[in-house]
């Protein structure tokens, strides 16, 4: 009885103490990033002897073992990156050691960069990269490659585009990434002669893959750090092949390749041969890209619209002077209207012939495409045979409502 007794003080003093229990241990759940408070070793050192960059935060990051931010050695790179492939990360909860897959070589600069996406167990994303630059030797050297990666075929920067700067003969690889306006910066650099790369790395695994866009430029540096605009586009062996031909009409050919033609080979009326089912040859007055064609088309349209306005204005009065409107800053031009200082390639031209030589409806003809050139200059003469199949038009009238005429009143 007596052990009963006890048994249920012992209840009621537990019941208690569980009513009063508080708010769980560790406050609320964090909403802010984590603070990246210590890199070793510093950026600027020199003679390093460490074994590891490393990354010191405030909190504990993510584990990829844990299902979250899966791969943190995507978020890091080690230049120059002998041996290639991605670094050694290591997991330390709230560090992150980076090395390079081999050792860091003697009396070489490296540039480690912790790149945006860095998470806390909350998934709080850290969105800005740190770049710390060191030198296992006595010095650092002075030049960097900067530049900005374009995607040539969209006429857009290519934010995180994978850049390469090989440098001969000994073909050591320095890496870097594009950030969000195509601009970047590889280093640092000793004097010497260099091949850069830049790849839209589409499935993100730093290798050149078929159909990915890539551009390269050899490129010497001395004295000075150079600036350099890749225009990456799919570049591949094989010169382009006429595709199609469609004809909107007797006069105009639409004609499209496999392959995206090199801007710099000028399009001519040599450039393509038009023969008929009777081995007659027609004549060609112009051939230009698609793309000329519709911004002339566009220009046209434009003038017409502003003639037409004119015209309006001239016949209503003045209207009041609108409010004005406060000017953006000097450099605060949207990203997007970056574009490259050369003409996107194209894959699709225009051909007008001689209004003395039409095509026939229903006839056959073969169009040849003479040393069409490519992004790596092979060339090749291609032919496509059609037949001339016009457009139907809307032959269907509709009919205009007859006017209804009230009926005659009878006289009163």
């Amino acid at each position: 009885m007596r052990s009963l007794t006890a048994l249920t003080a012992s209840c009621l003093v537990c019941a208690t103490a569980c009513a009063n229990i508080g708010a769980p241990p560790g406050g609320p759940l964090r909403t802010t990033p984590p603070t990246l408070v210590e890199v070793t070793p510093d950026s600027g050192a020199v003679n390093v002897r460490d074994r590891n960059v490393v990354f010191t935060f405030d909190v504990v990051v993510s584990d990829p073992a844990s299902g979250q931010n899966r791969g943190l050695e995507n978020l890091f790179l080690v230049s120059p990156n002998e041996g290639g492939g991605r670094p050694r990360v290591r997991w330390r909860r709230s560090r992150i050691e980076v090395r390079p897959r081999r050792d860091f070589r003697p009396n070489t600069a490296y540039s480690v960069t912790m790149l945006p996406g860095i998470s806390d167990l909350q998934g709080n994303t850290l969105r800005t990269g740190r770049t710390v630059v060191f030198s296992t030797g006595p010095t650092i050297p002075p030049y960097w490659i900067h530049g900005r990666a374009f995607d040539w075929m969209r006429e857009r920067i290519a934010p995180n585009a994978l850049i390469e700067a090989i440098r001969h003969p000994d073909s050591l690889p320095y890496v870097g990434i594009a950030d969000s306006s195509g601009q970047f910066a590889v280093g640092p650099l000793e004097e010497g002669t260099y091949t850069v790369r830049a790849l839209i790395d589409a499935n993100g695994n730093r290798t050149l893959d078929p159909n990915e866009s890539w551009d390269s430029l050899a490129v010497t540096v001395r004295g000075s750090s150079p600036f350099l605009e890749l225009l990456a586009a799919p570049r591949d062996t094989f010169p382009p092949r006429l595709l199609t031909v469609s004809t909107p009409d007797t006069l105009t050919l639409n004609a499209s390749f496999d392959r995206p033609l090199d801007p710099a080979a000028p399009l001519t009326p040599g450039s393509f041969r038009l023969v008929g089912s009777d081995s007659a040859r027609l004549n060609i007055a112009w051939v230009r890209t698609a793309a000329e064609v519709a911004s002339q088309r566009a220009r046209q349209d434009s003038a017409a619209l502003r003639a037409r306005a004119d015209s309006v204005a001239q016949r209503l009065p003045p209207a009041p002077p609108a409010p004005a409107v406060p000017r953006l800053p000097a450099g605060g031009a949207m990203l997007s209207n970056l574009k490259p200082s050369r003409p996107a390639p194209m894959k699709d031209v225009v051909i007008r012939l001689d209004s003395l030589t039409p095509m026939r409806a229903g006839n056959t003809y073969v169009l040849t495409a003479v040393n069409a050139r490519g992004l790596l200059r092979q060339t090749r003469t291609s032919d496509r045979t059609f037949n001339v199949v016009l457009p139907k038009r809307d032959t269907t009238v509709t009919p205009t409502p007859a006017r209804r005429v009230p009926a005659a009143r009878p006289p009163t």
